[in-house]
Formats: structure tokens, C-alpha cells, sequence
């Protein structure tokens, strides 16, 4: 089986920290996953300029031939959730208005389907421009014309509301961002940023 070093090798990325380790074991490594299916990407566009394959759509790809149809569902989610923020980051671009995306990274679920049923609650407080989807421990919100100061206290509502409905505290961390701004100026800044905020160990 090619390893991570050869792999790494030939596409240019420092193989030294991986020596002897398996291809499977990239999705062990986020980091350099990441930079192999970047660079993947890169080749691809220019093999096939037609195909038109996304970092994502790549880092999917891998993660199905790895994982096999546990993460067909969530890749699937995934996908339209990417969309979105495309549409709404060209959106944002053209008219000027803002967005917030929030990502709420959980503790282990205390009772299965305890997240799911804790999601609902706090979507029905949601407006109906807004989204919300469930990863296995995080919890991805897009929320599209957002004044920036009114997102920490709508993110501590939600924190509370997923607490309370989990009969617990569960929410470990939260991570937001509000395009545009000074480090996310385009589309795949925010792309990239979203997928290490929903990245789960």
C-alpha cells in the first residue's frame, strides 16, 4: 500500500512526522489531510479543467472511500451546507449585508438522539432564512443578515437552550465568523474556515 511519506513526496508536503504511516492514516492527521486534498485539488484542476472538483469534493470522496456509508449522510448534509454559504457569501459580496456562520462544538451525547431532539428546540427559535445542521458533535449555524453585535447574545441563547433541553451543559466551545471580514475576504477562506471548525477528533 502507498504510504503517507511516498504520497506526501510526490506532492511536494513534508512527509517527515508521517514516516511509515498508511494513506487511511491521513484522515488521522487533519492537518496534512487538509493539504493533501488541496493540493489534490490543484492537480485535478489542471488534469480535468471541466471537472471542476472542489477541495471539499475531494476530502468527501476520501472520507467515503475510507469510512465507507457511515459518512455518506453527513457528506450529504455537508454539501448543501457548503452551498449555502457560497450563495450567501456571493450574496453578501453583491449587496453588501453581512453574515454569521457559528459552529458549537459538543461533549459526547449523553443519550442517543439527546442532540437531535435539543437541535429542534432551537431551530424553532430560528428565523426561516436561517439554518441549522447537526454533525456528529457540532452544531453548524448559518444566519444570514446579522447585525455583528447582536450574534454573542443569540449564540449564548442558543448555548442555553441546548443545555437545558440536553439536561446538561454540553456545550464545550463555540466558534463563529461574520463575512466579510479582515482574515475571510472570499469564498474559500470561509470554506476552509468552516471545515476545521466542524472537523471532530
Amino acid at each position: 500500500m502507498t504510504t503517507v511519506t511516498e504520497a506526501a513526496k510526490r506532492l511536494g508536503l513534508d512527509p517527515h512526522s508521517l514516516e511509515k504511516a498508511e494513506l487511511e492514516d491521513l484522515r488521522r492527521d487533519p492537518v496534512l489531510a487538509q493539504q493533501f486534498a488541496r493540493r489534490l485539488a490543484s492537480i485535478a484542476r489542471d488534469l480535468l479543467p471541466g471537472a471542476a472538483l472542489s477541495v471539499e469534493d475531494l476530502r468527501d470522496i476520501l472520507e467515503v472511500a475510507v469510512q465507507g456509508a457511515r459518512a455518506q449522510e453527513r457528506i450529504v448534509e455537508g454539501r448543501y451546507l457548503r452551498k449555502r454559504v457560497r450563495e450567501q457569501c456571493a450574496y453578501a459580496e453583491r449587496y453588501g449585508e453581512s453574515f454569521a456562520l457559528v459552529v458549537l462544538r459538543l461533549e459526547n451525547e449523553p443519550h442517543p438522539g439527546v442532540y437531535s431532539s435539543a437541535l429542534e428546540h432551537v431551530v424553532e427559535k430560528l428565523r426561516r432564512s436561517d439554518m441549522a445542521t447537526l454533525y456528529r458533535r457540532r452544531v453548524a449555524m448559518l444566519l444570514p443578515r446579522i447585525v455583528p453585535s447582536s450574534l454573542d447574545p443569540l449564540v449564548a441563547r442558543i448555548r442555553a437552550r441546548l443545555d437545558l433541553t440536553a439536561g446538561q451543559p454540553v456545550v464545550q466551545e463555540t466558534d463563529t465568523l461574520v463575512f466579510p471580514n479582515e482574515l475571510h475576504r472570499d469564498t474559500q477562506s470561509v470554506l476552509d474556515w468552516l471545515e476545521d471548525a466542524l472537523r471532530t477528533d
